[in-house]
């Protein structure tokens, strides 16, 4: 094995890192949490550094009193080799400050000695919990990553051309679903601690969580679902179902993604209900590629997104607002083909508009937009009140 590369690991245990210059906590902790995880320690940052690269814990518990490189500047280093890992940091030296200065770089947690053994137990099981999942998270999108440059690459050497540019849409739509998928599965968690620790103004919204992990599950298998008898040439699946219900539906499959980014949705109504006839998972990515967008588009000073759901004589309107950057006229010309993003770098694909698009021709409607630069833009969706789907349109 070359210096440097991860060891082999044949216990299935979790791995705990502890981090302390005094013999005495280094043992305490050891054989506190011996019998549930395998615990490697360090006497210093530099020795935890090296062990952290070839072992790759789950949960590093590191003083910050130190003599050399101290807790603080351990974490700093310990971040730039492993954003999804949890710290606990410890100190002897209750101080606001020191506090402060562990939260702003990204420590999970900050606990005194003497420590209080269960309450040890406890919170390591939980970082431990959140170190997992936050890497299976990673692991989802990175797979998601691979199989869109997969696609590409079929796309580009002109294999299978037109099923290869159906399935780079599905991949930017499964991919958001994940998204949201990922952000109810942190809110959830978080939930739960708060219930853990008993905070009297913890809301419990647990359940609340939970329906929108279920849903957004849910949207990735019937998108899955649709990919499928795209492949086999089978009609698209049509549904009769209610207006407003839907949309305030879609609303609350995306809100994750909202909450995640510090930004509002507000839902309005116009109309008595009514059902309407089309492919719902194909019109729910249109208005899941719309609100995204909508968030991705926002400014830091004021984050409000307004959807609004219309009856009218002859058709349904949804539209959806956001007060956010704007789009230039340049821009404009150019917003529904495939491929085009001014996000290249954060890593925009290009295609949420463009299958938008291509959803509402398919259902005999239309998409449209107003935009104006630094105040805002406004897509509208616009559907016949019974739109069947073009069996050669499905997107």
């Amino acid at each position: 094995m070359k210096h440097g590369e991860p060891v082999q690991n044949n216990d299935a245990r979790p791995t705990i890192l502890v981090i302390d210059d005094e013999l005495g906590p280094r043992e305490s902790l050891r054989f506190l949490l011996k019998n549930d995880y395998r615990v490697l320690c360090a006497d210093s940052v530099e020795r935890g550094l090296a062990l952290l690269r070839e072992h790759t814990p789950d949960t590093v518990i590191m003083d910050i009193r130190m003599p050399g490189c101290n807790g603080i500047e351990g974490l700093r280093e310990i971040r730039k080799l492993d954003s999804d890992l949890a710290v606990i940091l410890l100190t002897g030296f209750a101080a606001l400050g020191t506090a402060q200065e562990a939260i702003r770089h990204e420590a999970s947690d900050y606990m005194e000695k003497p420590f209080d053994a269960p309450e040890m137990r406890l919170t390591v099981q939980r970082h431990v919990e959140q170190t997992r999942l936050r890497r299976k998270r990673g692991k989802l999108l990175g797979d998601a990553d691979a199989l869109e440059r997969r696609i590409r690459e079929l796309q580009d050497k002109g294999w299978l051309a037109e099923l290869g540019q159906a399935s780079a849409e599905f991949v930017h739509d499964l991919r958001n679903t994940l998204t949201v998928a990922s952000g109810s599965s942190s809110l959830l968690r978080l939930e739960f601690e708060g219930l853990q620790q008993g905070q009297p103004d913890a809301q419990p919204e647990t359940g609340r969580y939970l329906d929108m992990l279920e849903n957004a599950m849910q949207q990735c298998v019937d998108m899955l679902d649709s990919w499928q008898r795209l492949i086999r040439q089978t009609p698209p699946q049509q549904a009769s179902f209610l207006f407003h219900e839907f949309v305030g539906t879609c609303v609350e499959n995306v809100r994750p993604a909202a909450d995640a980014a510090h930004a509002q949705i507000a839902c309005e109504t116009s109309g008595a209900d009514i059902p309407i006839t089309g492919d719902r998972v194909q019109l729910a990515r249109v208005l899941a590629n719309l609100i995204t967008n909508a968030i991705h588009a926002l400014r830091p000073d004021n984050r409000l997104i307004r959807v609004r759901s219309e009856i009218l004589d002859t058709s349904v309107r949804v539209s959806v607002a956001d007060n956010g950057c704007g789009i230039s006229e340049q821009n404009l010309k150019h917003i529904f083909t495939a491929n085009f993003t001014t996000r290249h770098a954060l890593g925009g694909m290009g295609l949420g508009l463009f299958i938008a698009q291509k959803v509402a021709q398919a259902h005999n409607g239309t998409l449209t937009v107003e935009s104006a630069v630094n105040q805002g833009s406004t897509f509208t969706l616009t559907l016949p009140r019974s739109a069947p789907v073009k069996a050669d349109g499905a997107a």
